[in-house]
């Protein structure tokens, strides 16, 4: 009798520990998983996904030569900081008629302009900013947080999650998920450049 409840004992405490073990993984996988986007307010809609933790996604706006800003493009760094979407915004300087990679933007003049801390469904509309073309909806930079959306038919790559290290752009109807290390143009809106 006393072999007969050893044997019992011992399996119903192994699964019961197993079904702790993948109920927490659930709750923290689920926790995780809730990721946001930034949608861009330019004359087609743009939504870039928010870097998970210890990724790197940025998007840049080409401002148009014939406005009055002083900027020639502006550099917008979309990150998950919790359950919220911090996004940093950089005003850049020189020829961008010729960037095609990280190091391109990278070497350009850079001016730090402000940062926002965005809840699901909040907008902010960047007021330093003014007069920046008819590419951005009223001549203005608004943005807003919203619900990740990931690309129809990727891969996802191992432990990433989604079909990019980083993260996708997508403008219009156009994804661009670029490799890591690498900037993608995005149609009209920009280009989405993931890493360093």
């Amino acid at each position: 009798m006393k072999n007969l409840k050893f044997t019992l004992f011992v399996p119903t405490l192994i699964l019961l520990s197993f079904l702790m073990v993948v109920f927490a993984r659930h709750n923290d996988h689920s926790k995780t998983n809730h990721r946001l986007a930034l949608e861009i307010g330019l004359s087609k809609p743009w939504t870039v996904n928010a870097a998970m933790e210890g990724n790197t996604l940025r998007a840049f706006v080409r401002v148009p030569a014939n406005s009055q800003s002083p900027f020639s493009a502006i550099k917008l760094e979309p990150k998950m900081v919790g359950d919220k979407l911090e996004v940093t915004i950089t005003g850049l300087t020189g020829d961008t008629s010729a960037v095609k990679s990280c190091k391109d933007w990278a070497a350009l003049g850079q001016t730090p302009i402000t940062s926002y801390v965005l809840k699901e469904g909040q907008e902010a509309t960047v007021s330093q900013l003014s007069n920046l073309g008819s590419n951005f909806k009223n001549g203005m930079l608004s943005f807003k947080a919203v619900a990740f959306v990931a690309p129809p038919d990727t891969e996802a790559v191992e432990g990433a999650g989604e079909s990019s290290p980083c993260g996708c752009g997508r403008c219009d109807r156009l994804y661009c998920c670029p490799n890591k290390g690498a900037c993608l143009g995005c149609g009209t809106c920009g280009d989405v450049c993931c890493g360093n």
